[in-house]
């Protein structure tokens, strides 16, 4: 995932009991952090920082920073941060899911229509675009297994929405009926790695 809409991020200092807002660049997936002081932001292995992305919400992350002078005399701030992201904790979305695009064929079974194929288009936390040549029900359930951050769960969906290709494939937008414990968190850092490219 790349931060295409951010100029703000809350860091978390002190057991998370101390924040400070700081300005932010983004130029694809360099993240940079502008500060007045040094000391607003220590060198760090691990540190809290939300990121506030206009088109995908608030990124909740840990990254690591590297606080260096600044010697741009473009930039007003005389200290900056190299950050990148190390775990993403938690996306809260404004208006839909952060999706990522995906080409993987799943065994699928339907609740009504028993086991079928099915390509997997895109998948979020919310639910995924699959197509197949079985034609499925508007009110069907499926179930599959799938693989997040190396551990794999087994999902179950509903059938929102069909588009029929008229070439004898169909295409079915479902919604996650209920997430496995734990496979929120996996989703959302499966999604984050795959935007960011260390994903295939």
């Amino acid at each position: 995932m790349v931060l295409n809409n951010c100029t703000v991020c809350t860091v978390y200092e002190a057991k998370e009991t101390h924040q400070r807002r700081l300005r932010v660049k983004c130029d694809g997936e360099q993240i940079t952090l502008y500060m007045k002081r040094e000391n607003e932001l220590s060198d760090s292995e691990r540190i809290r920082i939300d990121f506030f992305d206009g088109q995908i919400g608030c990124v909740r992350t840990y990254c690591e920073a590297i606080v260096r002078r600044n010697y741009d005399p473009a930039v007003s701030e005389p200290w900056i941060a190299d950050c990148e992201v190390l775990e993403v904790i938690d996306i809260v979305q404004g208006r839909r899911y952060l999706r990522t695009n995906t080409e993987d064929e799943v065994l699928i079974t339907s609740f009504k229509q028993g086991e079928l194929r099915g390509d997997i288009q895109n998948i979020s936390e919310g639910g995924l675009y699959f197509i197949t040549k079985t034609r499925l029900g508007c009110d069907d359930t499926i179930e599959f297994d799938y693989t997040f951050v190396e551990k794999e769960y087994r999902l179950n969906a509903m059938v929102l929405r069909e588009e029929d290709f008229r070439d004898g494939r169909y295409g079915y937008g479902c919604q996650f009926t209920e997430l496995p414990k734990g496979s929120k968190r996996d989703i959302q850092q499966y999604v984050f790695r795959r935007q960011n490219g260390r994903i295939w």
